[in-house]
């Protein structure tokens, strides 16, 4: 049986994070709270380590993308799991990865041919430490973070339930091929058809991708009542609580995620109508936010009749799934502030 207690914080810009010990340099497992003590279908990311964009910044895949958006669901949710596994390449190495990767670029190859060309398995991971792991814990379900349907698999034929939670693609001219390709040849499920081909709709989420503007936590401070908000994330979070000294706490964190990080630890002394007016608060916010930014007011014009849809599943008042499920309420919101601005 695997003991973790060996641990230490791990601060991040989403709040405080758990780094355990595994006894195995090559298998990393970090948590939100105690792993030890995990609720029913935790939130699960099983990430094959990508040392070019993690480490360096490459812009030519998705796989940092990957990590720092389940980071931020487990930030927001409170708790969950990201087991890292030092498998470069999809398991082949680092060294066979780089020839992979010049021969894309010497040769105009998308990653399965160079793969092909050199004569390597597409996927030679396995995922056997993450089960014991997982096994260790007694965790016997999970809501996994992934659009492989080759994790989820593997997990099921190891007696685990588990619910896929689809990551929201970070589509850039470096890896839009990359990303497509993944999807016709290696049978992942990113959601790109809606991103990319949105038709009468724009799908937004990220505040660092296209229409990101839209999100609350875009970079756009907003001036209400005498006070700075350095997002309009901020101001909404704030609003959760009468006394002052809490909203200025949250006021103060240095990121919209932190700012909901913190909301959701003080939740207790939440104000008892917030059910009632969040909406009103909202809609201040993005008054506020359009009016006070006239790039974003122009933006927001430029969408004309188009419906505004945040893109999650996490959310089903807020935003809307691929599938159509949720309320959508902060488009709807944001199509009144533009039918208020016409």
């Amino acid at each position: 049986m695997l003991e973790l207690n060996n641990w230490c914080t791990l601060p991040t810009s989403m709040g405080n994070f758990r780094m355990y010990d595994t006894g195995d340099e090559d298998v990393r497992l970090i948590s939100m709270g105690d792993v030890n003590a995990l609720g029913e279908l935790p939130l699960l990311r099983i990430h094959s380590s990508c040392l070019a964009s993690e480490v360096f910044g490459a812009n030519d895949c998705d796989c940092a993308d990957q990590l720092r958006e389940s980071m931020k669901l487990i930030a927001i949710e409170g708790e969950g799991v990201i087991i890292h596994l030092h498998q470069e390449g999809r398991g082949q190495g680092l060294s066979k990865k780089i020839r992979a990767v010049r021969l894309m670029e010497s040769d105009d190859l998308d990653t399965v041919e160079a793969f092909e060309h050199l004569d390597l398995e597409q996927d030679n991971r396995d995922y056997d430490s993450a089960i014991e792991i997982l096994k260790s814990l007694g965790v016997i379900s999970v809501r996994l973070i992934s659009n492989n349907p080759r994790k989820r698999e593997f997990l099921q034929m190891n007696d685990i339930e588990v619910l896929s939670v689809n990551t929201h693609p970070n589509i850039r001219p470096e890896n839009e091929a990359y990303l497509q390709t993944k999807n016709q040849k290696l049978g992942h499920q990113l959601p790109l058809k809606k991103v990319l081909f949105g038709g009468d709709e724009i799908r937004f989420y990220h505040s660092d991708q296209p229409w990101g503007e839209f999100s609350n936590f875009s970079k756009h401070s907003i001036y209400i009542d005498g006070i700075n908000w350095l997002t309009a994330e901020h101001y909404y979070q704030a609003q959760k609580f009468i006394e002052p000294e809490l909203k200025e706490k949250i006021r103060l964190t240095e990121t919209p995620t932190l700012a909901k990080v913190t909301a959701t630890e003080m939740k207790n002394l939440r104000r008892t109508d917030w059910a009632e007016i969040k909406e009103d608060v909202m809609l201040k916010a993005l008054r506020r936010k359009f009016r006070q930014h006239p790039e974003l007011a122009k933006l927001l014009l430029s969408t004309v009749q188009k419906r505004l849809v945040e893109s999650t599943s996490n959310d089903t008042f807020w935003g809307e799934s691929l599938d159509g499920i949720g309320q959508n309420m902060l488009g709807e919101l944001l199509m009144l502030v533009r039918t208020e601005l016409e």
